[in-house]
C-alpha cells in the first residue's frame, strides 16, 4: 500500500517536525515525517503510482498553504491537527491524482497536518489544541510517495518530485 503526500520546504518541516516530535515525546507517541496525505491508501504497482505522480508532479507549482484552525477527532490519524484551507493549488494537485487512482481506491481529499497518532481522551486532545501556537501558513515543494505499514515507525518515503 502506498499514499501519496505533499511536503514541506525545509524550513517549514523543520518548524512542524519539532511540534511533532515534541508531541511525541510527550504523549509516548509515534514519531513521523510532516506531510499532507492528497491520496490513500493505493494497492497498485509501484511503476504505475510513480508514472501517474511523475505526470502529475509536471503540472504542479509549489504553493503556499493556509492554517484553517487546529482540531482534533476520535479518529487515530487525526488526533490533534492542523485543517488547512482548500486552494486551487491543491484542487488541482488533487484532480490530477483523482483522475488516475478512483478506479483503483476511493479518496476524499481533506487537506490536513496530523500533528500526532495516539488515541487520547478529549481533555487531553483540548489540552494539546489549545498549548498549541501555530503560524498561519506553509510552503509545499514535493510530491512524495510514502510505502504505508500499520506501524508508523516503518513509513518511508520512496519517491519525491519537486514541485516547481
Amino acid at each position: 500500500m502506498h499514499a501519496i503526500w505533499l511536503t514541506f520546504s525545509k524550513n517549514d518541516r523543520d518548524y512542524l517536525k519539532k511540534i511533532i516530535d515534541g508531541l511525541a515525546k510527550k504523549y509516548q507517541a509515534p514519531k513521523f515525517e510532516p506531510h499532507i496525505t492528497v491520496y490513500g491508501l493505493i494497492a497498485s504497482k509501484i511503476s504505475l503510482i510513480d508514472n501517474i505522480v511523475k505526470e502529475a508532479s509536471l503540472n504542479c507549482n509549489s504553493c503556499i498553504v493556509k492554517k484553517s484552525k487546529i482540531l482534533q477527532s476520535e479518529e487515530l490519524w487525526k488526533t490533534a491537527y492542523i485543517e488547512l484551507e482548500m486552494n486551487k493549488q491543491l484542487e488541482v494537485i488533487y484532480e490530477n491524482l483523482e483522475k488516475h487512482f478512483a478506479k483503483i481506491v476511493k479518496y476524499e481529499f481533506r487537506p490536513h497536518i496530523s500533528l500526532i497518532y495516539k488515541i487520547l481522551s478529549l481533555e487531553e486532545k483540548i489540552k494539546i489544541i489549545n498549548e498549541l501556537d501555530i503560524k498561519k501558513e506553509f510552503t509545499i515543494n514535493k510530491l512524495v510517495i510514502q510505502k504505508f505499514f500499520p506501524d508508523i515507525k516503518k513509513w518511508e518515503i520512496i519517491k519525491k518530485y519537486n514541485l516547481m
